[in-house]
């Protein structure tokens, strides 16, 4: 939607409009993360058929998905592994929809349901089958962190995500791993990276990095990266409180946790992810962009009269007329100067009857498209243009050949002959040294009378 239009401005605010009062009614849905929320609409059969069978007896099949999903992420597919690791959750804990017509009336956190067959009331009666599950469940969600950290760090997020986003679904997932075993190393590890590593960082998420990364080692003592890390956080924060009190700035400064290669690097990825999510950047606007933004605000307009925002409405219809209008008008002048521009082609004028306004604009330069010598020479030029810009003979022009035996010049053409005044250029030259020839040179005029 293109904002600098009165439009478009309009637009988004009509869209903004809609998306507030959609929120009101899916607060607690839009707060679960976004593998939970995938849940409602999983299109995994395995996973769909699992969810029948009692919750011990789930284990075997999510076990398979879960394996798919480590091949995936061994060949950093991290899209791929992901879709498995949500499956593989999702035969356990999953959002249930329960209005068949959802898709028309939207979604509302009052007829979804949140199954939880881990934790929840529907978890397995057996104590080993329950461990099971919660252990099984913790390995998926730590392979989910696991997934999210792993794209978020080669700079390529899906389309219409980005790498805070991805850094984000790392926190969430290692927080799910977490809730289910709390002294779990891998994922207090790969959660502290996720609060640290982006650029946007705060001294807040760095210090519960630090939080994070104490409890890991403490719980995996031996882990050489759980320590590396800690030590170079806390240097960091050390320095900084250092930099800040000598420099009076009381801000943190990033650089003393990343070296300029690691900050480079992470400002590339950003680019890239800009480029990514925008691919219509530096594209002109069409009239196909702004038919879909004509679709688009009638829909918004029938959403806004079911609301009862009639008033907004009937504002917003106006604007959309006055934006057909101005679109009807813009086909209507490109398809006349489609028109025009095939009619003024050299290629297709038909010189022996130019139009009023061909004469017209050959006049400004100084050629006579009423002149006959003038048209047997664009009409050779046309006929030599027609015939791939070949040479040809012509016996019934005698002008023409008394000319080029007398050496003069080619007429200049554009590459492309794409315009009429590079042919009346030509027909200058040509005429102009015919003209003077015929002037200076005797054997061009009439025989000399003999002397008496």
């Amino acid at each position: 939607m293109d904002r600098s239009t009165e439009f478009g401005n309009m637009m988004h605010h009509a869209m903004g409009m809609k998306s507030h009062e959609m929120e009101k009614h899916r607060r607690k849905f839009e707060g679960y993360p976004t593998y939970l929320q995938n849940s409602m609409w999983m299109q995994n059969q395995t996973c769909l058929e699992l969810r029948k069978l009692p919750v011990g007896a789930r284990l075997a099949g999510a076990a398979e998905l879960k394996e798919q999903g480590n091949e995936f992420f061994r060949k950093k597919k991290y899209a791929s592994a992901v879709e498995c690791y949500e499956a593989a959750i999702g035969a356990f804990r999953y959002l249930r929809q329960n209005d068949p017509d959802w898709k028309n009336k939207g979604i509302k956190d009052e007829s979804i349901d949140l199954i939880d067959d881990i934790v929840g009331e529907g978890r397995a009666e057996d104590e080993d089958e329950r461990r099971a599950v919660r252990d099984f469940a913790t390995s998926c969600y730590n392979n989910l962190g696991a997934c999210f950290l792993g794209r978020a760090c080669t700079g390529k997020p899906e389309l219409g995500s980005s790498i805070d986003e991805d850094y984000k679904r790392c926190v969430q997932a290692c927080t799910n791993a977490l809730e289910l075993d709390g002294l779990n190393s891998k994922a207090l590890y790969r959660r502290a990276r996720a609060r640290s590593e982006p650029l946007t960082a705060t001294d807040g998420d760095n210090d519960s990095a630090i939080a994070d990364l104490s409890e890991a080692a403490a719980a995996a003592p031996d882990d050489k990266e759980i320590r590396a890390l800690l030590t170079k956080l806390k240097k960091g924060r050390l320095e900084a409180k250092k930099k800040d009190a000598s420099a009076l700035k009381g801000l943190f400064d990033k650089s003393e946790l990343y070296d300029e290669k690691s900050l480079a690097a992470q400002r590339a990825r950003a680019e890239e992810e800009k480029k990514l999510n925008d691919p219509a950047a530096g594209k002109p606007r069409t009239p196909e962009m702004a038919e879909k933004e004509a679709r688009e605000a009638e829909a918004t307009i029938a959403h806004l009269r079911e609301n009862g925002r009639h008033a907004d409405a009937d504002e917003l219809e106006k604007k959309l007329a006055v934006h057909r209008q101005q679109l009807e008008e813009y086909k209507r002048l490109a398809a006349e100067e489609e028109v025009r521009s095939a009619r003024n082609d050299p290629k297709n004028i038909d010189f022996a009857n130019p139009t009023p306004e061909q004469i017209a604009d050959a006049k400004k330069h100084g050629i006579d498209l009423l002149d006959p010598l003038i048209v047997k020479e664009l009409q050779r030029m046309q006929r030599q243009e027609q015939q791939g810009g070949e040479g040809e003979d012509d016996a019934d022009n005698p002008d023409e050949e008394e000319m080029g035996a007398r050496g003069a010049p080619p007429p200049a053409r554009d590459a492309g002959a794409g315009s009429l005044r590079y042919w009346i250029f030509g027909i200058m030259l040509s005429v102009g040294f015919y003209r003077v020839w015929n002037e200076l040179n005797p054997a061009l005029g009439p025989e000399p009378l003999d002397e008496w």
